[in-house]
């Protein structure tokens, strides 16, 4: 086979919004053999326009001008007949490939010629390219590259009607297959469309295999216009699917292993002979992924502006929070008085009348409220109206003082609309929080009604301050220093209470500022829209020189691009000597452009020049380094560093050298090409409140490599913006202005040599260099100096290669990481540059979609908190983890948070949980996530378990390739852990090898539904006996297949959940399985005279709780069970000892024999479980003795 063979990317346009970022996309592809062939469906001239702006002599791109329009069928099949390659990817014009797509796809449909069809994982994102939270459409279904048998796909379409391939654009076919296939999918009247890319999968499934792909390799562009989305689309969809449905029934081919189950082999070992086909159960997968999408908000979201509302929209106290909070409130060591002062200078009725009914909703009532008003406003007792004057600062001078027994006032506009918990969050922060004088927090924005547009704003940053108000306009201040300092400074108008921000930092100092990182406000005048108020602007650097004047700082301001942005020189009368440090490394080219760079471009002209010779580099390095030496000059010195150690210790060594009072470490790829560059950086050096100074670097494209760097972002820190171009603005600006990050990086960074030393040098027995110079700063932070970031001192950064890692590098990576995690988490988990509702991921400064029930905005917190981790949301996580936490939280005696997946060290440092339940962690990698929170949290372990899953009956489902080290698996989760808890104790027993400490906490009902059941008696001609429960009983219904088929004349057998299709015949009704909130009506509804519980005699069974009673029990049914482990103890219910067909008659007969004695058993066992069995009252001191620390 052609090993570089011609792939068609072919665009079937028709609308031009984003046809352009398409074809880019196409462009920018790095295999090289690539045609691009666009057939043009448009009406107008656009798409022609933009490709012939994109004209390019390296590839081919054949533009074809439809004569009239074909629509989207037969654009497709023009494309596809036009392409002259032999692999095909159908690009839509809404979304982007990345550039490596058609390398890597392509490669793999020419190593596996059975391959007919060949995905990658794709994001999705909105109009303006925001990338949205994931969904199940785009989850990972392969744990890995593999290749997935076609048949075994087609089987999971059959019972799973979801499309979780792709869409045409994140897939790569044969083009001789899709020619032959595509025509009779379009065919006039009765061809696909809607689902036309699915219609084309499952037709090369039927011919061959998928190969699935694990990175993310397209992206797919959702928005209301998008075609897939209109009306007719969707409509059409209903009928296709149908036609689908017909399509698989109707297939041939083999049968998949087990419903659910696809064979599957990792892509690198599929050309191995034998052939080692493993099973994959698809379904379990995407089950367990779509709960992880669905305990997150987001994973429906088509734009921002959606997610965004979703995220608002949780951001609220669940109803036993908000039960409980007048006693939480109670244990407030001050309950703070708080006035809201209304300012309204645009006489806005409407909006006033929002702020008050928003003031009067509050949850923690204030204790008046100030309207500074000229228009009418009718408002209740609490709301004290004065006509507006026209410098309202200076009115306010004369207000607060009069505002007896306030301790804080809260400064808002009329159309700002508080959040129902803004007072009270306010209040609880005050009240936590001692010295807080002044408090600032997140805002969003209303636009026509809706929420949008938030601004996520960082804790107090003096430098960033100093660059611009970025705090905003609704600020609260305590009351008796506001008396204290003189009030508001009237001279600065719009920016009065900026003033007198700046005038308690002044005096009291930075930590006196408070950033609540919640939305607080909405407002219909938005930040942006105050930010470009000319007294805002025009005041802004009046507001800040007036400061710098108060501490005595002389100063110069200019402004660059924004008026409203300030850059300040600070005029240093000293010029001190910087030692700046380089340690050699191995690429001469790379050394000899930083050093001649530096010398040839630097207008700053004190300074030193240190290279460390690590002896790293080759003979034309040794002799270059040599010669450097030999010169002898004062301003350039070469050191000789024997040690092989890191580049820690290199800079320490060479600091022991350093004459200068400032060092400065600079990387061997540095590039000097502005020359203020260090003096730049000696402007804020030399301010004595300041530690260490980082610059701007960009890469040789102009894309920034490093704008100061966010701690646990993508790792134990990154640089935020990276790939942005050197022209870009940033998120509120923050590529434009100095400001104050936790840390920067060393490959420019700047440090008094004083504080170097105080501080312990660079700590090289923990850390390489990168995180040496993150802990510095840290250490720097704690020791009460800043972190200066400026974009004013720019360094470009070299492209040459690294040096190849060794698994020694790697370890010891790891291991740096650990350490550096274990000695600075809550900092990393809390960076005060950052926001703690933006993602760590990569994407910095998008807002994260946060797990729903997870909203905690207060500072302190006087209950206990349990972080759940439930296997899945079915009746196993349900009964044991979930519903128990609910009815604790509800009691008032924990805080319950729930989690379907593992959270990351990061966000299990933010909850700050006391206990963490892990249940059923026994698969693969669950003992190292295990390890992981033990290392990093103090929290207390649970193990929680609810079979005894080392053994399980051949006939049940869950048997199926369980892995033959599931003990292992098992003891080791379980040994991570500090307390085991399970539901019975013959399962303790079972495993009391495995740990010391086992508790156990019998199964309970949550009093919501199961207290409320009612069925009835008697209602039909023939008894009602029947059973219910899940789908892996098999082996406990053969047992009483001949009572079925003896009694089938006599009673109506009723079954609920799965019957063995042997049975079928003989009985009356069957009820399929239904989601777990139904569950107990349904059960309930059945309306059974008697209920059975047949149980194979098997150490799984014995180790098993007595649900099944309870739940019979909560309906009033009359029970017949197994006399196993499971079932022993004092419920009032008939046992069957041997489980023969005669003894299982016998009880049968006995209860439908006497019925009046066999309901008064069914309501004995409901009083019985009511009593003892329902999650309340004292029933729940077993769970709180089971989970919580003694």
């Amino acid at each position: 086979m052609n090993q570089h063979p011609l792939v068609s990317i072919v665009i079937p346009a028709f609308n031009p919004r984003f046809f352009s970022q398409a074809l880019e996309s196409s462009l920018a592809q790095t295999y090289e053999n690539v045609e691009i062939v666009i057939c043009d469906d448009s009406l107008s001239d656009e798409i022609r326009d933009i490709v012939e702006s994109f004209a390019d002599p390296v590839h081919t791109v054949r533009y074809l001008r439809n004569p009239k329009r074909l629509g989207l069928q037969k654009n497709l099949l023009r494309c596809v007949e036009a392409a002259q390659g032999e692999f095909i990817k159908v690009l839509c014009d809404d979304d982007r490939l990345f550039a490596p797509s058609i390398a890597l796809q392509a490669q793999v449909l020419i190593d596996h010629p059975e391959a007919t069809l060949v995905c990658a994982l794709r994001m999705m994102s909105d109009a303006n390219n925001f990338i949205l939270p994931p969904r199940i459409d785009n989850c990972r279904f392969s744990p890995i590259d593999s290749l997935l048998k076609g048949d075994d796909m087609l089987a999971i379409f059959e019972s799973t009607p979801k499309n979780f391939i792709g869409n045409f654009s994140s897939t790569l076919m044969r083009r001789a297959d899709v020619l032959e296939l595509l025509p009779a999918l379009i065919q006039e009247d009765c061809g696909f469309v809607a689902m036309l890319d699915f219609a084309l999968f499952v037709c090369l499934l039927r011919r061959g295999n998928l190969a699935a792909l694990n990175t993310v390799q397209s992206t797919e562009r959702q928005y209301p216009e998008r075609l897939s989305k209109t009306l007719e689309m969707t409509r059409a969809a209903v009928q296709e699917w149908e036609w689908l449905a017909q399509m698989l029934t109707a297939r041939g081919g083999e049968s998949a292993p087990a419903s659910g189950w696809v064979r599957s082999v990792e892509l690198s070992k599929a050309s191995e002979e034998p052939r080692q086909w493993e099973e994959l159960c698809v379904v379990r997968v995407l089950g367990n992924r779509n709960t992880v999408v669905n305990g997150r908000v987001g994973g429906n979201s088509d734009s921002y502006a959606e997610f965004y509302r979703e995220w608002l929209s949780v951001r609220t106290f669940n109803p036993a929070e908000a039960r409980h909070m007048p006693e939480r409130i109670s244990r407030w060591a001050v309950r703070p008085n708080l006035v809201p002062i209304v300012i309204d200078t645009e006489s806005d009725s409407a909006g006033l009348k929002a702020t008050l009914a928003s003031i009067a909703s509050q949850l923690y009532a204030p204790q008046a409220v100030v309207v500074l008003s000229n228009a009418d406003c009718d408002a209740d007792d609490k709301v004290l109206q004065l006509p507006l004057e026209a410098n309202w600062s200076q009115q306010l001078n004369a207000v607060v003082p009069q505002l007896e027994g306030a301790h804080w006032f809260y400064l808002l506009r009329a159309g700002d609309t508080l959040r129902e918990s803004a007072l009270l969050v306010l209040a609880e922060r005050i009240a936590g929080t001692p010295g807080m004088l002044c408090a600032y927090s997140d805002e969003g924005a209303l636009v026509e009604g809706e929420s949008v547009d938030p601004v996520f704003k960082p804790d107090f940053n003096l430098d960033l301050m100093r660059s611009y108000p970025y705090v905003g306009r609704t600020l609260a201040f305590e009351r008796e220093r506001f008396l204290a300092v003189g009030g508001f400074d009237p001279a600065h108008g719009e920016l009065a209470p900026h003033d007198l921000l700046w005038r308690l930092v002044e005096e009291a100092g930075l930590h006196t500022i408070e950033h609540i990182a919640e939305i607080q406000v909405e407002s219909t005048q938005t930040f942006p829209d105050w930010m470009s108020l000319p007294e805002v602007i025009e005041g802004s650097e009046a507001l800040v020189s007036a400061h710098l004047a108060r501490i005595g700082l002389e100063h110069r301001i200019r402004h660059e691009e924004l008026s409203l942005l300030n850059r300040i020189d600070y005029l240093h009368s000293h010029r001190p000597l910087v030692s700046i440090i380089i340690a050699a490394g191995t690429s001469l080219a790379a050394l000899q452009r930083c050093a001649e760079s530096l010398i040839e471009n630097t207008t700053y002209t004190e300074y030193e020049i240190l290279i460390v010779d690590e002896g790293r580099g080759d003979a034309a390095m040794a002799d270059w380094l040599s010669a450097m030496a030999q010169l002898g000059a004062a301003m350039l010195r070469v050191l000789r560093y024997d040690v092989r150690s890191g580049e820690a210790a290199i800079v320490n060594f060479a600091a022991s050298h350093a004459r200068g009072e400032y060092l400065l470490t600079l990387s061997p790829r540095s590039v000097i090409c502005a020359g203020d560059w260090l003096a730049e950086l000696l402007n804020h050096a030399q301010r004595p409140e300041v530690g260490v100074v980082g610059a701007r670097l960009l890469g040789s494209n102009g894309a920034i490599v490093s704008a100061g760097l966010i701690l646990g972002l993508a790792g134990p820190a990154t640089s935020p913006f990276l790939g942005e171009h050197a022209s870009a603005r940033g998120y509120m600006q923050r590529l434009q202005v100095a400001q104050n990050w936790s840390a920067v990086s060393s490959d420019c960074l700047m440090v008094r040599k004083e504080v170097f030393d105080s501080l312990g040098q660079l700590d090289e027995a923990q850390f390489n260099l990168g995180l040496g110079g993150v802990d510095l700063c840290l250490k720097a932070d704690k020791n009460g100096y800043l972190i200066v970031w400026t974009p004013f001192a720019t360094v470009m950064m070299g492209e040459d290669a690294s040096p190849a890692t060794s698994q020694a590098d790697v370890q010891a990576q790891v291991l740096g990481h650990e350490t550096f995690y274990k000695k600075w988490l809550p900092t990393i988990s809390r960076d005060p540059a950052y926001n703690p509702a933006l993602t760590l991921g990569v994407a910095s400064f998008s807002l994260e979609p946060s797990l729903r029930n997870n909203w905690n905005p207060f500072c302190h917190r006087d209950l206990p908190l349990i972080l759940g981790l439930p296997v899945n949301e079915s009746a196993i996580g349900h009964y044991r983890v979930t519903a128990p936490l609910a009815e604790l939280e509800a009691a008032g005696r924990v805080i319950a948070r729930v989690a379907y997946e593992s959270p990351s060290t990061v966000e299990i440092e933010r909850l700050s949980p006391d206990t963490i339940i892990l249940q059923g962690r026994y698969s693969d990698g669950s003992a190292a996530d295990i390890l992981r929170m033990k290392k990093y949290s103090s929290a207390l372990r649970i193990f929680e378990l609810d079979d005894y899953i080392v053994s399980t009956p051949k006939k049940n489902s869950h048997a199926r390739n369980k892995p033959v080290n599931t003990e292992q698996m098992l003891r080791d989760g379980i040994a991570l852990c500090d307390r085991v808890v399970v539901t019975t104790q013959a399962l303790a027993d079972v495993l009391s090898s495995m740990h010391s400490e086992i508790r156990v906490v019998p199964n309970m009902l949550p009093p919501a539904p199961w207290a409320t059941l009612t069925s009835q008696r008697r209602t039909s001609k023939k008894p009602r006996v029947g059973w219910g429960g899940g789908t892996s009983h098999t082996g406990d219904l053969e047992i009483i297949a001949e009572v079925v088929r003896e009694l089938a004349n006599e009673v109506e057998w009723v079954f609920f959940g799965m019957c063995p299709d042997a049975l079928r015949p003989y009985i009356h009704e069957f009820h399929g399985t239904i989601d777990l909130q139904s569950y107990p009506y349904k059960l309930a509804s059945l309306n059974l005279d008697l209920a059975l519980a047949p149980l194979e005699f098997h150490i799984f069974n014995d180790c098993k709780s007595n649900l099944r009673l309870l739940e019979y029990g909560a309906c009033g049914y009359p029970v017949i069970c197994t006399d196993t482990r499971a079932y022993e103890g004092f419920l009032p219910c008939t046992k069957v000892l041997s489980n023969s067909t005669e003894e299982w008659l016998q009880a049968i007969r006995m209860h439908l024999a006497d019925p009046d004695a066999s309901y008064r058993m069914g309501d004995e066992l409901r009083e019985a479980v009511h009593r003892d069995f329902m999650l309340r009252g004292d029933n729940l001191q077993h769970w709180l003795w089971g989970w919580l620390p003694d």
